[in-house]
């Protein structure tokens, strides 16, 4: 296995892509395209602002694709120019996240495509470190279920994991215009930090709290002290101060899903979030109507794919 961050080049068509692989996040000269990409899919909230792949602990392996490619309108580079960007980060076992981040100029371009033509889909082309990883088995997220990621993720084998909808509170005064808002409220309180799940996380945290910069497990009680249910809450950074809210499980009853629910808002509310975000499995219509009660409205589907081994 090669050193820490070890760089290794794999030509692969030079007309169409080459690959600088290593071990480690992507370096610094990476930052423009993802800056670049953010701006492009701000609206969509794909990723934070300054998400920095440094402050994680996680393992990363990343690949640089540079391409000759080039459109029509514009002229021919004189040397292979950075397009997009791979990164494998490990989420456990034998079990690693894969992102593919294309910078916007080169979108709809078929770069994608060429780089998983170049290296399979279970990445097995690539050279080292990502020869370490053999076998393991893969997840990627279609941000939007965008229907061309879609069809790339089931041109090189992937099988669908699920659909999850992102809903979006966009203010208070949504908020206290919203049926859960109106009284009677039931006393549900936030009792304390639940600490971490004790359960294995979900493959769906890794693409969905990416922009929290302070991610909390907390314990929500009844007027009586019983545990009506535990939430996952979390703001993104200054300016735009969006409130996170993930419901570790559906309550018992749909009564003690809507008090679970309201005390998050409420307290995202007095943390300063300025707009809440959350998620739920498509499929999940009982919490799909508790949330939409308190306002908040379908912003974007994601889908899941899966590579296994």
């Amino acid at each position: 296995m090669p050193a820490p961050n070890a760089d290794t080049d794999t030509d692969t068509e030079p007309d169409l892509i080459s690959l600088r692989c290593y071990d480690g996040p992507p370096s610094q000269g990476t930052a423009p395209l993802f800056r670049a990409a953010r701006d492009a899919d701000a609206e969509m909230g794909f990723s934070a602002p300054d998400q920095s792949f440094s402050q994680s602990p996680a393992r990363y392996l990343t690949a640089e694709v540079r391409t000759l490619l080039h459109r029509w309108t514009t002229a021919a580079p004189s040397a292979p120019v950075l397009a997009a960007v791979v990164t494998a980060r490990e989420l456990g076992s034998s079990l690693w996240a894969v992102d593919i981040v294309v910078d916007p100029q080169f979108r709809s371009m078929g770069v994608a495509t060429a780089v998983f033509e170049a290296v399979g889909s279970d990445l097995s082309g690539l050279p080292a470190p990502f020869g370490t990883i053999d076998g393991a088995t893969f997840v990627g997220c279609s941000y939007g279920s965008h229907p061309a990621s879609g069809r790339l993720a089931r041109r090189f084998g992937a099988q669908f994991g699920g659909r999850r909808d992102r809903l979006l509170l966009p203010s208070r005064s949504d908020y206290a215009a919203s049926r859960m808002a109106r009284p009677p409220q039931p006393s549900f309180v936030v009792t304390a930090d639940a600490g971490p799940d004790a359960g294995a996380p979900s493959v769906w945290q890794h693409f969905e709290d990416a922009d929290a910069t302070d991610m909390r497990r907390l314990c929500v009680t009844d007027a009586d002290g019983a545990v009506a249910g535990h939430v996952r809450v979390g703001l993104t950074d200054e300016p735009h101060r969006v409130g996170l809210l993930r419901l570790d499980a559906a309550a018992d009853t749909r009564d003690r899903s809507v008090g679970v629910v309201r005390t998050a808002i409420e307290h995202l509310w007095a943390r300063g979030a300025v707009s809440i975000e959350t998620s739920v499995d498509a499929t999940d219509a009982t919490t799909l109507d508790v949330l939409r009660s308190a306002a908040f409205q379908h912003d974007r589907s994601d889908a899941l794919f899966t590579w296994p081994a």
